[in-house]
């Protein structure tokens, strides 16, 4: 676990968020990373986030939006960006399978980013999603996982590709 702060520590600082992999900490099966996207004006991040299910395989995608007056920062669900013809929700509705969940992005010393990740900017050393338990069991997919509520850990910061995806 030491040497896993200290990654976070050293790699935050000189990791993209598109290059960042995360590990949920006390539960190594459930790993999430950022993919560019063409979000368009409403989803300025440039990213959608995947979280991936090791036991049952199941990815869910979403976009990170900052809040309005309340200065909170946010996912909201999305279908498979990967999909061809994907394109991104109307922030007023559309469809979003697993509605949205509150965000928290930290760096290493555990300070809260007041933003959500853009794409070329820093990668938060740690990612708190408070609902994902919720979502990830109770959403109306018909497919339940479990996720403990634990913090994400930066554990890999992969080289950039000639795309600038993966």
């Amino acid at each position: 676990m030491l040497a896993l702060a200290f990654f976070a520590f050293v790699a935050a600082d000189h990791c993209r968020v598109e290059n960042a992999r995360y590990v949920l900490r006390h539960q190594p099966s459930v790993t999430a990373a950022f993919r560019p996207v063409d979000s368009g004006p409403e989803w300025p991040a440039g990213v959608a986030m995947a979280i991936r299910f090791g036991d049952s395989g199941r990815r869910l995608w979403w976009l990170p939006w900052n809040g309005g007056t309340d200065g909170r920062q946010h996912l909201a669900s999305t279908t498979d960006v990967t999909r061809p013809g994907w394109h991104p929700p109307s922030p007023d509705g559309g469809p979003r399978p697993l509605g949205d969940m509150a965000y928290v992005g930290t760096t290493a010393a555990y300070d809260v980013i007041e933003s959500v990740p853009r794409r070329g900017g820093p990668a938060p050393a740690h990612i708190l999603l408070t609902d994902l338990r919720d979502a990830a069991w109770h959403g109306d997919t018909g497919q339940r996982d479990r996720a403990a509520t634990q913090f994400f850990d930066l554990v890999e910061c992969a080289p950039a590709t000639r795309s600038g995806s993966r």
